[in-house]
């Protein structure tokens, strides 16, 4: 016990001194990034190709392809077109403001632990009296596997809105960590295929990953925070848009304000950082995710809970993809990825389903089992419900405009 104790710290080292490089690097290379497109604009703005007002839309288009052609094709001397050292130091100095203020801000915020994570990714605390079958069920495997690890039970969430197959667990030490289940674990999932699972998260536990998940997550939401205050300049919110949110809908709630220019430049500025932030994560997490899988299998000395859990994720049409506007910010908190992979996988958080798989039954053919999803009512998905609710409300109202024209 005491080698692998020791062999955990020094991993954890490790990694931690690994995360700090990653994020220097990462911080640079934004830096740099976010400088040559401000430049870029305000060299636009400051030297027109015509003699024409500075605001007119033609010009600035014809100044920044004239850049963008001298980027590609003379990219020496398009650097020495933007330097602006008076510039440079204050869109560095903002930056850097920017990133720091927001690892601080995210830092604070999850400083309660693991509980913290669960109610931001809309968690419900589960009571251990629960009269619930279902939520019977998972408590007495969560107590199983705190038994089998030599922990203290840790405090139980469902997301009650995510019908996705995922978990994850999430605390700074082992006595404020708290398991995430979506409800479409809780109700898909057989209680072997549970286990397995939760076992998973308890081996990250163990081996201070979610140690490591808190301060990446404090980190990652700095990197990412020009995406955040860019939604809440163009849009007044800092979720993403909803399904059926369109700017072309007369009856949307959702309206353009008048910082949309701003709130774009700093989606273009997110939208630098963001694959930095994706590669980060997979580099430090992926890794992780095989050394989890195969100690689930030794807590529960049985490969096909875990095997058929993954199984069935892959077989289901939602897979383990999460609907909070939080998933990406904690993508490397779960049990498999919560939301679409990524076009380039070095960018994954988690290797594939397939592969992992194979790990565990080298006989595994390939073959996933086709998983009905859950209805959205017993989900208790408020949002989708809305959404039912408004289409049935404009079916109706088309069918009385019909009936009208047919009586005229």
């Amino acid at each position: 016990m005491t080698t692998d104790f020791f062999d955990r710290e020094a991993r954890a080292q490790k990694q931690t001194r690994l995360l700090i490089w990653l994020f220097g690097s990462a911080v640079l290379v934004v830096v740099v990034l976010v400088y040559v497109v401000l430049a870029s604009v305000i060299w636009a703005f400051q030297h027109p190709l015509f003699d024409r007002a500075w605001w007119n839309p033609m010009t600035l288009l014809l100044s920044w392809l004239f850049l963008l052609g001298e980027a590609l094709v003379h990219p020496i001397h398009f650097l020495k077109l933007i330097w602006n050292p008076y510039h440079f130091c204050w869109i560095t100095l903002g930056t850097l403001f920017s990133i720091a203020a927001g690892c601080f801000y995210k830092i604070r915020l999850l400083s309660a632990g693991g509980p913290a994570v669960a109610e931001l990714l809309g968690g419900r605390k589960v009571e251990p009296d629960t009269t619930d079958t279902d939520e019977k069920r998972l408590c007495n495997v969560v107590e199983e596997m705190a038994i089998a690890s030599g922990m203290s039970v840790p405090e139980i969430y469902v997301l009650d809105c995510e019908r996705g197959i995922n978990t994850f667990a999430a605390g700074h030490t082992r006595d404020d960590v708290a398991i995430g289940v979506t409800f479409g674990a809780l109700k898909l999932l057989t209680r072997d295929e549970l286990q397995g699972v939760i076992a998973h998260e308890f081996s990250h536990v163990l081996n201070g990953d979610t140690r490591l998940n808190m301060k990446l997550m404090g980190l990652a939401h700095g990197l990412f925070w020009p995406t955040i205050v860019g939604r809440v300049l163009l849009r007044g919110t800092s979720r993403e848009p909803l399904a059926g949110e369109s700017i072309f809908d007369a009856d949307a709630d959702t309206t353009l304000l008048p910082t949309a220019p701003v709130g774009i430049l700093f989606l273009i500025a997110g939208s630098i950082s963001s694959p930095f932030v994706r590669l980060i994560k997979s580099l430090i997490c992926c890794q992780r995710e095989w050394l989890a899988d195969a100690a689930a299998v030794q807590f529960t000395r049985n490969p096909a809970g875990i095997e058929c859990a993954l199984k069935k994720i892959g077989g289901l049409y939602k897979a383990g993809r999460l609907d909070t506007p939080y998933a990406e910010s904690a993508s490397h908190l779960y049990f498999v990825n919560s939301s679409y992979d990524p076009w380039f996988g070095f960018q994954a958080t988690h290797p594939p389903l397939a592969k992992r798989i194979l790990a565990i039954d080298p006989a595994f053919d390939g073959q996933l089992p086709h998983i009905k999803s859950l209805p959205v009512q017993e989900a208790i998905n408020l949002r989708e419900a809305g959404y039912d609710h408004r289409y049935q409300e404009s079916l109706q109202r088309a069918r009385a405009e019909a009936e009208a024209r047919e009586e005229t």
